[in-house]
């Protein structure tokens, strides 16, 4: 199996983006619901910068060979980004007060496409730490 490169991560992550963007917005415009595609950006600008900063984390992990510090970072980032999808969800629909529940939808669609991206990158991290 290949060494996840940044040159890797960072393609993985712009086919991410993309692959959320085109598909999310798709939903949102079948759906009727385009006009909450703002909560679709912002979800992808928080997913994309939190994806970044565990990415250098787990850089630094590597270069430690620290398995424990690792799983900190797998834990901290599932954590990151329940509590931060559960504040922008909540905060939306406070400021925003949505006539309908699916403008969800497109939001979910793009957790599950950054959470599949998190769980691909980081299990290929995870082999570039040996087991001491």
């Amino acid at each position: 199996m290949q060494k996840l490169t940044s040159q890797r991560f960072y393609l993985g992550l712009v086919i991410t983006l993309l692959a959320s963007s085109i598909t999310a917005g798709y939903a949102g415009e079948l759906l009727d619901v385009s006009d909450h595609n703002p909560l679709m950006y912002l979800s992808i600008g928080f997913f994309t910068i939190l994806a970044i900063g565990v990415y250098y984390l787990s850089e630094r992990a590597a270069r430690m060979d620290s398995r424990n510090f690792f799983m900190q970072i797998v834990m901290i980032n599932t954590m990151a980004k329940m509590f931060g999808s559960v504040v922008m969800v909540i905060g939306y629909f406070s400021l925003i007060k949505p006539t309908t529940n699916k403008f969800i939808i497109p939001f979910l669609i793009v957790y599950i496409v950054y959470t599949v991206f998190d769980a691909y990158f980081m299990m290929k991290q995870s082999r570039n730490i040996s087991s001491k």
